[in-house]
């Protein structure tokens, strides 16, 4: 595998299979660091899966919404709001796929816990450089930096002792789950400074050579750093009817 400087100031991979990639190897390996025991391509494959299934589900529901008989009950957050309690519901099942994490639903949200980490996920449609938009007060806490070491805070009570990891995702009802990156940073201003990221698809080219069942061409430009893709992740030409029972 050849590597060579990245336009955005890491480094670009590519394979034998022609795969490129803008991760930097040091940022991947403080990833897989993290995760151990954890195998870091089980880890991106079941966390992207697993988001890619909550914008599936939420899809499913919208034409429920749309079509009672009474009338249309959907409304501007109603996709977000049903992909919102999936993950919430269903974070634990993660367990079966990933032995040893624990999704801790504390506060409304979900931490995944592995022994030395904790997994915070959020949506981040501006992409990891972009702006947070209304930040709740357990978000700010969290991803604040700290300043008083003294106090201990909802942060220190659901990491306990871990350290944080964070994985921003953007997805639309259209085109399902459209990126993911995982790294550490602190919220400066309404926007994360970054310690270091890297996308989780570019992750998925480099260990196996070709494109994943979710999220767009590793080989073409990045949704947020350069232009959108052409072809959506796992473009819907009609929505998937679910069951009313």
């Amino acid at each position: 595998m050849k590597i060579k400087q990245g336009q955005h100031g890491g480094h670009e991979d590519s394979s034998e299979e022609g795969v490129v990639t803008g991760n930097d190897p040091a940022h991947v390996e403080r990833l897989a660091a993290l995760l151990r025991p954890v195998d870091l391509l089980d880890f991106v494959t079941h966390i992207c899966q697993w988001l890619q299934d909550a914008h599936d589900a939420a899809a499913e529901l919208q034409p429920l919404r749309k079509n009672n008989h009474r009338g249309n009950w959907n409304n501007n957050t109603s996709f977000g709001t049903d992909r919102y309690e999936y993950l919430l519901r269903t974070a634990q099942s993660l367990g079966v796929d990933l032995p040893g994490f624990d999704a801790d639903p504390a506060f409304q949200s979900v931490l995944l816990k592995l022994d030395h980490v904790g997994v915070y996920q959020f949506n981040a449609p501006a992409g990891p450089h972009g702006s947070l938009g209304d930040i709740s007060d357990l978000r700010r806490e969290l991803l604040a930096p700290r300043e008083d070491e003294a106090l201990i805070g909802r942060r220190d009570a659901w990491l306990d002792g871990r350290q944080l990891l964070l994985l921003p995702w953007a997805g639309t009802e259209e085109g399902g789950l459209t990126d993911a990156w995982a790294g550490q940073g602190t919220l400066v201003d309404g926007h994360i400074t970054w310690d270091w990221v890297v996308r989780l698809q570019d992750i998925a080219a480099t260990e196996t050579g070709k494109a994943s069942p979710w999220l767009g061409s590793p080989s073409g430009p990045t949704l947020f750093d350069q232009s959108p893709p052409e072809i959506p992740i796992r473009p819907r030409t009609e929505q998937r009817h679910g069951s009313a029972g």
